[in-house]
């Protein structure tokens, strides 16, 4: 039997195992991996495993035979390139054709790639891909450039969910990798007041180099009241996109009146939140959840015209063997913004840019 490098997550714990190489079924094709971001949503599941295989099992994804220790073989946000095709495909992209994807398997009843127990990830050397779903990646675009298409569009489908209007004000807390790019989608659309809210000065110096107008230190001063001020009577759009459910209340209780809350961050704990506020204020709160293909394919069109500023997404590079250290640095307060692996090599954690 074939066999390929991956990094399995089980346990709560990484390391780099020996793996069935996947075969492509009928529609599918079989890819080597190029380049894979590290997302926050990674980091979450093997943060809070059962928590979220619980939620798995409840959502009927994961069946009640598999349990918390069942390993799972990371990796959503890439760039791979052609390596076979399997039965019943087109085969209108030559092999080693560079290709990304929406990282979903229609072919496996909309199965996730990278979130799923029984398939591979893009953290692995290989892994499998719908064919009709391929997207192929512009000459200009570099591998770990279109491995953030994924992230954009997570950015570009909150936007859209919050049907923001030009003389709404948008306030985005936390300027990770999600919020610059809800912030850079905000900035495409005109969106005249963009105010950025994180802890690290840094990061808010980069959502300016987004679109950001203004920005504000939660720690330093009320980020909503200041948001407010600046909305002057006009609605005010909150986008949370750091991922701690504990935010929402304080978020609620703020608000101005008719303010719309999109919870972009993902949240698998159970939150308290006192709906009385939401009430009398009628607050809308929305949810967004991954995105449509074709939001993908814009976002991957953005980063090809350079309307994004991508390489300030990118603060650090590492190899397959050094992923199990990485995740233990950014589990920590540290200052990456977004780590791509090479599973095509090895290679401890290495800042870029």
């Amino acid at each position: 039997m074939a066999t390929m490098n991956a990094v399995v997550m089980q346990d709560g714990a990484l390391s780099v195992q020996q793996m069935p190489l996947p075969e492509p079924q009928a529609g599918q094709v079989l890819v080597r991996s190029l380049a894979c971001g590290i997302c926050g949503s990674d980091l979450h599941i093997t943060r809070h495993t059962g928590e979220v295989f619980d939620f798995y099992r409840k959502l009927g994804v994961m069946p009640d035979s598999l349990d918390n220790h069942t390993p799972l073989l990371l990796g959503h946000e890439f760039c791979a390139e052609i390596v076979s095709y399997g039965p019943a495909t087109e085969k209108n992209l030559p092999i080693g054709s560079r290709v990304t994807s929406v990282p979903i398997l229609l072919s496996q009843n909309g199965a996730g790639v990278g979130v799923t127990p029984g398939l591979s990830g893009a953290y692995s050397e290989y892994f499998i891909l719908d064919e009709a779903l391929l997207l192929p990646v512009p000459d200009n675009v570099p591998a770990e450039a279109a491995a953030l298409a994924e992230p954009l569009a997570v950015g570009l489908h909150s936007v859209n969910r919050s049907n923001i209007g030009a003389e709404d004000t948008a306030l985005v807390v936390g300027c990770g990798p999600i919020g610059l790019a809800v912030i850079s989608a905000l900035k495409l659309r005109g969106i005249k007041n963009i105010v950025a809210a994180d802890l690290q000065q840094d990061k808010l110096q980069i959502a300016q180099e987004f679109g950001a107008t203004g920005s504000v230190n939660p720690a330093q001063q009320d980020e909503v009241a200041l948001a407010t001020e600046v909305a002057a009577g006009q609605r005010l759009v909150i986008f949370e996109c750091v991922g701690l459910h504990t935010l929402i209340d304080g978020f609620v209780q703020r608000a101005p009146a008719n303010a719309t809350l999109v919870i972009t961050g993902v949240h698998t704990a159970v939150s308290a939140i006192n709906y009385a506020y939401a009430t009398v204020k009628e607050l809308d709160m929305r949810f967004s959840y991954y995105y449509q293909p074709e939001e993908f394919s814009e976002c991957l069109n953005t980063i090809a015209a350079g309307k994004v500023p991508w390489q300030k997404l990118l603060t650090g590079k590492v190899g397959m063997d050094g992923v199990a250290q990485a995740f233990q640095q950014l589990l920590k307060p540290n200052p990456h913004i977004k780590v791509v692996i090479e599973p095509w090599r090895n290679g401890a954690l290495e800042s870029v840019g």
